[in-house]
C-alpha cells in the first residue's frame, strides 16, 4: 500500500508539472492582448520611459536636479515627489517592483547623506531585472531655475548628445557611463539630422575621473553660407559627477538584450 501510494503521488507530480510547463497566460481581452504584444521584444524599439524617485534623505539640490532630469525625459518619464525608502545597491527587487509596474526601463534615484552626500544612482532594466547601475557623486550643481534662457527646448525633440574626451574610449567605467546616457537620452542614432529640428544638446566632458554635464539651448544664426552659425545658451542643469561605483550587466545577461 505504500509503494502504491508512492507511485501515486509521484504519477500525480508529474502531471502537475507537465500541466504547469504547458500552461501560458492567455489575454483575456483585447486591451490585455495589447498590452502584451507592446511588452514582446522587438527589433526597433521605441521610446522607452523613465522611472526617477528621490530616498528618504535629499538636499534640495539634488531634489531640483532630479525634477530637471525629468523634465529632460518627458514625455516618457514618470517622478515620484514622495520619499522612498528604497538603497537599489543593498535590494535590487524594490526599485525592480516599480520599474515593472509603471514600464519604465530606466530609474534615477537621488540621495543625500554625510557619507555620501548629493548622490545619484541611474540603472537600466532588462526583462524587468535590473540590468546595470551607476552611482555618481555630483557637486557644483545648478538647477535648470537658475538659468534664464531666452527660449525652452520643447520636449518633443530629444536632445543632441556630445562626448568629449578620449576617457569615453579609454575608461571602462566612463564608458558604460556614456552608453547609459545615450540610451537614456538618444536611445538611437538618427540617419539624417534636420538642423532647423536641433533646439538643444546635452554635453558631457570628461576630465580625469570627472565628468561634467551642461545642456544647451542651439541658435542658428545666419552666416552668409549655405549652413548656419550655431550658438550655445546654458539652460540647465550643470553638475560635474564622479563615479563611486558601478554593477554592470553580466555577459550572459549583456548577450541576451543585444540579441536581433
Amino acid at each position: 500500500m505504500v509503494k502504491a501510494s508512492k507511485a501515486k503521488a509521484a504519477t500525480a507530480g508529474t502531471k502537475s508539472t507537465a500541466l504547469a510547463g504547458s500552461f501560458q497566460r492567455k489575454p483575456k481581452n483585447a486591451r490585455a492582448k495589447r498590452a502584451l504584444k507592446e511588452r514582446e521584444s522587438k527589433v526597433i524599439e521605441g521610446d522607452r520611459a523613465a522611472l526617477f524617485m528621490r530616498g528618504t534623505h535629499t538636499s534640495e539640490a539634488i531634489t531640483e536636479l532630479l525634477k530637471d532630469l525629468h523634465d529632460l525625459k518627458k514625455p516618457n518619464s514618470t517622478y515620484f515627489a514622495r520619499r522612498n525608502d528604497k538603497r537599489p545597491f543593498e535590494d535590487e527587487t524594490s526599485v525592480e517592483f516599480l520599474c515593472q509596474k509603471n514600464e519604465a526601463s530606466f530609474f534615477g534615484f537621488a540621495s543625500h547623506s554625510k557619507k555620501r552626500p548629493n548622490n545619484l544612482v541611474l540603472g537600466r532594466i532588462f526583462n524587468y531585472k535590473i540590468f546595470d547601475m551607476h552611482e555618481v557623486a555630483l557637486t557644483n550643481i545648478r538647477p535648470s531655475a537658475s538659468f534664464k534662457p531666452s527660449k525652452a527646448a520643447s520636449n518633443q525633440n530629444r536632445p543632441v548628445m556630445i562626448f568629449q574626451g578620449d576617457a569615453f574610449e579609454s575608461d571602462a567605467k566612463l564608458s558604460e557611463l556614456k552608453s547609459l546616457f545615450l540610451d537614456m537620452f538618444q536611445h538611437a542614432s538618427p540617419g539624417k539630422v534636420n538642423l532647423a529640428g536641433v533646439e538643444h544638446a546635452v554635453v558631457l566632458t570628461a576630465k580625469g575621473d570627472k565628468v561634467s554635464f551642461r545642456h544647451y539651448i542651439v541658435h542658428l544664426k545666419k552666416s552668409g553660407e549655405r549652413v548656419p552659425k550655431v550658438q550655445l545658451e546654458e539652460t540647465g542643469p550643470s553638475f560635474d559627477m564622479e563615479v563611486r561605483r558601478q554593477q554592470a550587466a553580466s555577459a550572459e545577461v549583456a548577450r541576451e538584450a543585444m540579441k536581433v
